[in-house]
């Protein structure tokens, strides 16, 4: 379990600053296939040795595709357009992430190596139409002036109204102007807090269910649950943070999250969690589509893919160390896990402040 995502967490900001100089698509391309070999390896291997490394690459695959989605979208889909292009990434993974826990339960533990090989094809499946595309994604798309906290070059761009976001990004590259702004830092933060609260309920969601009499059935459904809200309304709350004000939108939605995490713990029928589940997933849904805009904004044009592969690790080290300490805590008292993710929420989203209110 672990070496998903050490390999996601030490490859994910290398990954990202090889998709600002040779493309996003190739890097996309060549996720999807490395994913495709790990899924089918670690379902084909006996060994253990062996399933840590294809366990491995299926982390280093997955991180790769992830940030090259984001840095396509930062690059090519103009501001305004992107909180629907975001939104649509967020509804095909949850639709898939929907289905996938239902299937697990359904299939049991004597087919779980089929559902691995599965997962494989459909990697090489997704690769077809993608490569493709990949020919006519060779030159950027996005042109249109964007502010960017710069310094100087910020000023320029904003009074002119006529230097492209390329330009902005070519001055910011040859100033050597770092990425890390403001904007940028925030939005680790903010990731970093998503991390601790999906570490949590990855060690500790199905324990809590567990040991409130759920069924193999009932965990599986309720991840599924949780899922569907995503899949059906992430493109809507895209658009919603294309119109409000989206550092106030992620910030709330955050916090709603953080309060359900502590509610959880004491409620005791099976149905209520489930259904509490679904209804926080309605309020968390902005979150996402709204800090990735700020992301984006947030560096230059050609820094995109860098940009992806900071907030991608700050989120996947905060899940993987939620996960470790979770399961422990659990043991002591079921309250103690989702009280601990959800104050360390709230000390993430006090730099989110700090940083966002001064960007």
């Amino acid at each position: 379990m672990a070496a998903f995502f050490a390999a996601s967490v030490v490859t994910q900001y290398p990954v990202g600053r090889l998709a600002d100089r040779i493309g996003a698509p190739p890097v996309l391309l060549a996720g999807l296939v490395v994913f495709a070999i790990g899924s089918i390896g670690f379902a084909l291997t006996t060994g253990p040795g062996f399933a840590i490394v294809f366990r491995g690459l299926q982390g280093i695959g997955s991180s790769a595709a992830s940030i090259a989605e984001g840095a396509i979208i930062g690059s090519r889909v103009p501001l305004e357009r992107q909180g629907r292009a975001f939104g649509a990434i967020y509804a095909s993974q949850m639709g898939a992430f929907a289905i996938g826990p239902l299937l697990g339960s359904l299939a049991g533990l004597g087919s779980i190596r089929e559902l691995f090989v599965a997962a494989g094809i459909a990697a090489l499946a997704a690769w077809l139409p993608m490569g493709r595309m990949a020919s006519r994604m060779a030159q950027p798309e996005r042109e249109e002036p964007v502010t960017l906290e710069l310094g100087p070059i910020d000023d320029i761009a904003t009074r002119e109204g006529f230097i492209s976001a390329r330009i902005v990004s070519l001055l910011h590259r040859n100033q050597n102007v770092s990425i890390f702004t403001r904007g940028l830092i925030g939005a680790i933060a903010f990731f970093s807090a998503l991390g601790f609260l999906g570490g949590a309920y990855e060690s500790c969601w199905t324990l809590l269910l567990d040991a409130r009499g759920a069924t193999t059935f009932q965990i599986g459904l309720s991840w599924t649950l949780f899922a569907l809200p995503f899949a059906a309304l992430s493109v809507p709350a895209g658009r919603v943070a294309e119109r409000v004000n989206r550092k106030r939108l992620a910030m709330v939605s955050i916090l709603i999250s953080a309060g359900f995490a502590v509610l959880y713990p004491f409620m005791h029928a099976v149905v209520l969690l489930i259904g509490l589940g679904s209804v926080e997933a309605v309020c968390a849904v902005f979150g996402g589509p709204s800090a990735m805009m700020i992301v984006t904004q947030s560096v230059g044009v050609n820094d995109q893919g860098a940009a992806q592969g900071v907030v991608g690790t700050s989120r996947t080290a905060a899940t993987a160390i939620a996960a470790a300490i979770s399961g422990v805590l659990f043991g002591i008292d079921p309250v103690v896990p989702f009280a601990v993710a959800s104050g360390l929420v709230l000390l993430a989203l006090l730099i989110v402040q700090f940083s966002w209110r001064r960007s």
